[in-house]
């Protein structure tokens, strides 16, 4: 007799449906993973909310859980190995694969809940191709499934930072909005050895940023005053040495060419909608002050590990962000905690077996 799960089915915009199905059978090369938690993020909002589609019912991917089975061929894993899961899957023939640069695939990556059904279920089967290039991750036993779910996004916040973090020490970052993943900057900041200031649009966040002891070593509500023009008091004029639009605002891109000092660089981090992503900027800012503007998108192997250690080390605290857990049955009530800043919600984590 076939073993069930249960398993949060996208059936329409803003609908889930809990369903019973058949538990995935472990094929050659693939993994079976008990999901022991799976974060929601601002993504997860999005395609809640019809904004932005997937190609599978299951969607989901900030994923941590235990390894239930293991298909023919599997080495380097062994069944009851805690584990995170990293999201992107390359196509593992281009040329960034082969640098171990999946987010950069040429071909176009495919990702955990989105191609390949994610964890929002009881169970996940991790495809041939994504454990082959090393998406299921050992994580140490101290770690709980829960902090190993920031683990992801970490990573993307690693690769942000990926392009210039290399270059002579900074003294001044600026990170502009105050959502989880400007939350993460912060810290990745820090462990950088940078002065922070964060910005936000609203004061309840910057609040928030301050009970759970956030590390920014300076505070700006932009509601309240020009951020520009603060940034530069903060600085001595001089402007920001790398500026993070952690909000996905066109007036946010605007303002951080503007608190930007010379030679500084700025991640457009967060994207903007597709139908509405064209931005006046003033090119002479660029030109002149010589900034260098970069984008940023997923992340890759190298920085889940990153991630993970730093993480793991006690380096970077994330159980803080930890502020509700669900079960699988509220996932959308989940979601929409997540949206309700009302709420002080941080990092929503669902348990699908609670």
């Amino acid at each position: 007799m076939p073993m069930k799960m249960k398993a949060a089915f996208l059936v329409d915009k803003e609908r889930f449906e809990i369903r019973e199905i058949e538990r995935p059978k472990c094929g050659p090369g693939e993994v079976l993973v008990r999901v022991k938690a799976c974060a929601v993020c601002g993504t997860d909002l999005r395609i809640f909310r019809g904004e932005k589609k997937i190609e599978v019912p299951i969607t989901g991917h900030e994923i941590s859980g235990v390894i239930e089975e293991m298909g023919d061929g599997v080495s380097g894993l062994s069944i009851g190995d805690k584990v995170a899961i990293e999201t992107v899957v390359g196509c593992g023939k281009c040329d960034a694969c082969r640098r171990g640069e999946e987010n950069r695939c040429r071909r176009k990556y495919k990702a955990i809940g989105y191609q390949y059904n994610g964890g929002f279920a009881q169970f996940t089967l991790i495809p041939k191709e994504a454990v082959s290039q090393g998406c299921v991750i050992k994580m140490p036993g101290h770690l709980s499934f829960e902090e190993a779910t920031i683990v992801e996004p970490f990573s993307c916040v690693i690769n942000g930072w990926y392009p210039f973090r290399k270059r002579e020490l900074r003294f001044t970052t600026v990170v502009i909005g105050a959502g989880i993943i400007g939350m993460l900057h912060v810290e990745y900041a820090k462990q950088m050895g940078s002065r922070v200031i964060l910005v936000n649009r609203t004061s309840p966040r910057l609040i928030l940023a301050q009970n759970i002891g956030l590390p920014a070593d300076e505070f700006i509500d932009a509601s309240k005053c020009d951020p520009v023009k603060k940034v530069r008091e903060l600085t001595d004029g001089l402007g920001a040495d790398v500026v993070i639009c952690a909000a996905s605002s066109k007036n946010i891109q605007r303002e951080a060419l503007e608190m930007a000092a010379v030679d500084a660089d700025i991640s457009f981090f967060a994207g903007l909608p597709k139908d509405d992503s064209n931005v006046l900027l003033d090119s002479n800012l660029i030109h002149y002050n010589e900034l260098h503007i970069h984008g940023s998108n997923a992340s890759n192997r190298k920085q889940y590990l990153e991630a993970l250690d730093l993480i793991a080390s006690g380096k970077v605290n994330v159980k803080k962000f930890i502020t509700h857990k669900f079960p699988l049955e509220r996932i959308a009530e989940a979601i929409n905690y997540l949206e309700d800043r009302s709420l002080n919600a941080i990092k929503v984590i669902i348990d699908p077996w609670m």
